[in-house]
């Protein structure tokens, strides 16, 4: 697997592995009417906005198989959730199901820490789904510290998500 930034021709593929894993990751844990109406064309549609107009300090990367498939994709930037006093945040991370195990989400975490680093944004935090048990590990492995909480009302159901955060990025 390798890694690398995404470019604006990536949206589309981005968008694919965005719907195809959420679908891997949530079901059973978000209403199947949500998954079933994520569209990869509206994915890849949002995707294709950002790469072309990058926020200032943040990047997308795209993990490859070794047929250059896109297997996975990660997002990081400037904080978006001022109160939990992070300089910057790991905004996604996923990877299709068929491609864990294999070092990717490492791989990108790393991407996505030396990206933050290079800005100046030495800390970082993100946001998870609690029930998502997978990643809740996954960044706990990486000394990811509970930092916070909340629930969010969407399209009739309640969303927890719990915030992990790291005073010093990690190294990976």
């Amino acid at each position: 697997p390798h890694t690398r930034p995404a470019e604006a021709a990536d949206a589309e593929a981005i968008g694919q592995v965005h719907v195809i894993s959420w679908r891997e990751t949530y079901t059973g844990i978000m209403p199947e009417r949500v998954l079933a109406r994520l569209s990869v064309e509206q994915r890849a549609r949002m995707w294709r906005t950002m790469l072309h107009r990058p926020a200032p300090a943040s990047a997308v990367f795209v993990a490859e198989d070794d047929e250059g498939e896109v297997v996975g994709f990660a997002s990081c930037g400037p904080q978006r959730t001022p109160t939990l006093n992070f300089a910057g945040e790991y905004y996604a991370l996923y990877v299709l199901e068929a491609a864990q195990r294999q070092g990717i989400g490492r791989t990108l975490m790393a991407a996505m820490s030396n990206q933050l680093s290079r800005a100046g944004l030495v800390s970082a935090s993100l946001w998870v789904v609690r029930e998502n048990a997978r990643a809740v590990r996954f960044y706990e492995r990486f000394g990811g510290v509970l930092v916070g909480t909340q629930e969010e009302s969407r399209d009739g159901y309640v969303l927890s998500e719990i915030a992990y955060g790291w005073r010093e990025l990690p190294l990976v």
